[in-house]
């Protein structure tokens, strides 16, 4: 999460530094090309993750290639101007990242019972949380020099592939049982099941996801071209936010899992994260400033917390079945891939007619009706 999220900040840097005027829409090429990438690959690997029989176990295997793979993508980045190829190597850093996200997000219903979920749940969010937020310390110190900063970065995916892999062994999978291999067949197994709360699940999560990508994709662009920070002064408050984000984030992911497990109950935590998620963009929108901008990192922060901390739990408890957990959740990744794609487009298309309130009004809608689209699982109390 760090090195990706790192990745993401200084190739908005590079390409300013390339050609500032055309900056936005090539991003907007990059995140599409890359989510689409990401959207078919997520699923596709946590099928062939399922499908797979080593004495190394199922997911190890995977999660090890990807962080060498993504490694070697985010340092790529940094030898090259060209466009074509930036957007090449873009595509195969999310091929490789996901084939550590698919494999990994099944480690949790292959090994975790459903009483302790929301506990590990919330360490696998303090993770991701981290991650992300010392990405915006680590791209804010680096966002004047983006070229040099991608030289290095990419190295810690491999770290966390090779420490994944050596520190938290599986078990082997020679033994079990695997279905006869057609195209076909496996194409029909790339299929959503037909579940109605595994539907909600989906699409409440891609709602929220989406509400507050719409500021976080561009929050460099927000910063520069909404509230007229020069590039420094953007660098160093992403560095200040990100600080603010892992305190209030790792505080609510810390809070918030285990006493979901506690109180015996899911959704209400789910809703109740998504109204603040939509409650902290309104500042950015009707009193566009520096302190809207901290009022978002930090409300942003304890109701993002939450909100992965316990939606990860739902997720996996509405899984129809055992055989197929990877490519069910990769199905339900698409939740997370999906506003990297519409983000971009859609600031796009936003930004121009109706300014940047017209896109945080539309982040703060999202977010709120993706928290109702949990309302109706049944199988989550």
């Amino acid at each position: 999460m760090l090195s990706f999220h790192v990745a993401s900040t200084l190739v908005q840097a590079l390409l300013g530094d390339i050609d500032d005027d055309t900056k936005l829409q090539r991003y907007a090429t990059m995140a599409t090309a890359g989510a689409g990438t990401a959207l078919v690959a997520n699923i596709a690997v946590g099928a062939l993750s399922d499908r797979t029989r080593s004495r190394f176990g199922r997911r190890n295997p995977w999660i090890l290639t990807g962080g060498i793979g993504t490694a070697a993508a985010i340092t790529g980045l940094s030898f090259t101007r060209d466009f074509p190829v930036l957007v090449a190597l873009w595509v195969l850093l999310q091929v490789s990242l996901n084939a550590i996200v698919a494999p990994l997000a099944a480690v949790m219903p292959d090994r975790v019972p459903s009483a302790s979920r929301g506990r590990v749940s919330s360490w696998i969010g303090v993770g991701q949380l981290l991650g992300s937020s010392l990405a915006a310390v680590v791209a804010g110190a680096l966002v004047a020099v983006p070229a040099q900063g991608l030289r290095w970065i990419g190295v810690l995916a491999a770290l966390g592939g090779l420490l994944l892999f050596f520190a938290a062994p599986d078990r082997p999978s020679t033994d079990a049982a695997v279905e006869d291999f057609s195209p076909r067949a496996f194409l029909r197994t790339l299929l959503p099941p037909r579940d109605a709360d595994f539907l909600w699940a989906l699409f409440g999560r891609l709602l929220v996801l989406l509400g507050l990508n719409l500021v976080l994709v561009f929050q460099l662009y927000v910063l520069t071209d909404h509230l007229g920070l020069s590039d420094a002064r953007a660098g160093s408050v992403i560095g200040i936010a990100g600080v603010v984000t892992a305190v209030g984030a790792g505080t609510a992911v810390a809070v918030c899992g285990p006493l979901s497990d506690r109180v015996g109950r899911r959704k209400v935590f789910v809703v109740g994260s998504a109204a603040a998620v939509a409650a902290a963009v309104l500042p950015l929108a009707f009193a566009p400033s520096l302190w809207a901008f901290f009022a978002f990192a930090v409300i942003g922060a304890l109701a993002y917390g939450c909100f992965i901390a316990v939606d990860q739990v739902v997720v996996v408890e509405v899984l129809p079945d055992r055989e197929h957990r990877a490519k069910n959740l990769g199905i339900l990744n698409i939740a997370n891939t999906v506003p990297q794609v519409v983000a971009p487009m859609a600031a796009v298309a936003v930004v121009p007619a109706f300014g940047y309130q017209g896109l945080f009004l539309t982040a703060a809608v999202l977010s709120a009706v993706g928290g109702l689209f949990i309302l109706p699982i049944r199988r989550v109390p």
